[in-house]
């Protein structure tokens, strides 16, 4: 994915049901059915939620991705085509932590009009804490990006808090076609045992590993590491722009930040530039990729939710273990 370097929980799962009726949020309080046949039609903003939708709605459900594959998450918005489409869909489900901001208000009162059945749900709702985009602490970031004060939207890539979202997104379903609750019940439950296993796994390898620092220029994985008890930073330097190539007072002031971190490995979401997988090899260190599963999933290859974390775990064993 081609994408800014340079730009931009711990939850009790005792909320549960209490939290159910607050994490959906529809144009309209009417409780719309499905006939026999016929698929719910579901549209998410990010490529979590798609998934969650699938391994609990199955046969039931169609759903769409709207953030495209290889796309800046911060610098998207659904075209007219986009918001046509969701015109005749039964359920919007959204990240809720600034993903949507720019676009979400004129989105939201366009659908109160022209599909007033909608039911939205914030999939973010019942997720506590929230934390700070992790870069907005770093010295080399501008006093106008730290006076945003943005929030992390990247909350599901801690399996708790997916856990949290798939009770949200069963609701969901549950509302608008009832008459498949069982079905969709019996997924979820089936869906949360494959988490609780995921975390479990997240637990017992990260709890081992030689390096308990998380150091990825990508702000996407706060969640993730605070929950396994790893830091997380977040050195926006790597991205091969503001590399001090030619700079050599800058260039050692890097290596010395650097130096006071605990890692041998960078963590990317794609495979790291050549200058800067060779500024990196300059100081010792080398990259690997871990996926924040954000845009669409192409049809021909796709991953699920638990295929990316588990490869995710993979590359983090490796590179925290890393001489």
């Amino acid at each position: 994915m081609k994408r800014w370097l340079n730009k931009f929980t711990y939850t009790t799962l005792g909320l549960g049901l209490a939290l159910t009726a607050t994490m959906i949020a529809g144009c309209s309080e009417s409780t719309e059915t499905v006939s026999k046949g016929d698929k719910l039609k579901v549209y998410t903003t990010l490529a979590a939620e798609t998934d969650f939708v699938k391994q609990i709605g199955k046969d039931h459900v169609d759903v769409v991705t709207w953030l495209p594959f290889d796309t800046n998450v911060w610098q998207w918005a659904p075209t007219l085509a986009d918001q046509k489409n969701l015109e005749s869909a039964d359920i919007y489900i959204r990240n809720g932590v600034h993903v949507e901001d720019r676009w979400w208000s004129q989105t939201e009162a366009e659908m109160k009009i022209k599909n007033k059945k909608l039911l939205i749900v914030d999939a973010s709702q019942g997720i506590e804490p929230k934390y700070k985009l992790q870069r907005l602490n770093n010295p080399d970031v501008s006093d106008e990006e730290k006076n945003k004060e943005r929030q992390d939207p990247y909350y599901y890539l801690d399996p708790v808090n997916a856990k949290i979202e798939v009770d949200a997104i069963e609701a969901a379903l549950e509302k608008k076609a009832p008459k498949f609750k069982d079905d969709f019940k019996k997924n979820a439950e089936d869906f949360k045992k494959q988490l609780d296993e995921l975390d479990k796994s997240y637990q017992d390898t990260l709890s081992k590993v030689k390096h308990k620092e998380l150091v990825s220029p990508y702000p996407a994985y706060q969640y993730m590491a605070k929950r396994y008890g790893l830091t997380y930073y977040v050195p926006t330097t790597f991205n091969s722009n503001k590399i001090p190539w030619d700079d050599q007072p800058k260039a050692d002031a890097l290596k010395a930040d650097l130096a006071k971190h605990d890692f041998k490995v960078a963590f990317f979401e794609e495979e790291a530039a050549p200058r800067v997988q060779e500024f990196l090899a300059e100081f010792g260190y080398r990259s690997l990729i871990i996926n924040p599963y954000e845009g669409a999933q192409d049809p021909a290859a796709y991953k699920t939710y638990l295929e990316v974390m588990r490869e995710n775990l993979k590359q983090l064993e490796l590179g925290l273990n890393k001489d």
